[in-house]
């Protein structure tokens, strides 16, 4: 069955923000591609007005861009949500579907070696400034407004734990000792891979990220 044309089947009547779907399982992204759009909450808790941010936007399917406008414009806050009266940017993620449960071919885990130390950049369209420097035993990420240190724990050749051990932010604070189990499960060139992180067993993502040193 294609995915991509049965995407937006779950709609809700009141929802609070963090129940917005905001990845998406589809066939014809190469990998991961992004939608952001700007919305507007009415006074009424609805969203009103939905769009495109062409500039941080990559994937090209129009007819799956519609379906999406058509989703948030259905959406009914609760009525004393804090998100009434005012306009927010927010970023959605369209993923191929073969990594929605991809793993790592075993004879592909010599290629991970390339990848265990050194300088690397998130390949997503909302933090393009974030560096990754990892060594053996620690990984910084590290962009313009923060940094985060973790302790990191390898797994297997292909899998590894970050252990938040320092945060920019007393508001980030409960997250230290907390671990992000990470699964390298494809490895696109010399320089690119794909992961699934998890962290705290509810916060799962699938990502790109490039070794630049």
């Amino acid at each position: 069955m294609n995915k991509t044309l049965l995407i937006f089947t779950l709609l809700f009547s009141t929802i609070n923000y963090s129940q917005v779907q905001k990845i998406f399982y589809v066939d014809d992204a190469k990998t991961i591609d992004y939608v952001t759009v700007n919305f507007c909450v009415d006074n009424n808790a609805r969203i009103s007005e939905v769009t495109i941010l062409p500039k941080k936007t990559t994937y090209k399917n129009t007819d799956i861009i519609k379906q999406l406008i058509d989703y948030l414009k259905g959406i009914q806050y609760h009525s004393d949500s804090k998100l009434r009266n005012n306009c927010y940017d927010s970023t959605f993620e369209f993923i191929n579907s073969k990594y929605e449960k991809l793993k790592l071919s075993e004879t592909e885990f010599e290629k991970c070696k390339n990848i265990r130390t050194g300088e690397f950049k998130y390949m997503h369209i909302s933090y393009p400034e974030t560096i990754i420097y990892r060594t053996e035993t620690t990984q910084i990420e590290k962009d313009s407004e923060s940094i985060f240190e973790y302790k990191i724990e390898w797994k297997s050749p292909n899998e590894y734990s970050l252990i938040y051990s320092k945060v920019p932010e007393k508001e980030y604070e409960d997250l230290i000792g907390e671990t992000i189990n990470v699964e390298i499960i494809d490895i696109l060139d010399d320089e690119h891979y794909v992961y699934r992180s998890n962290l705290l067993d509810r916060t799962i993502l699938t990502g790109v990220i490039k070794k630049i040193k």
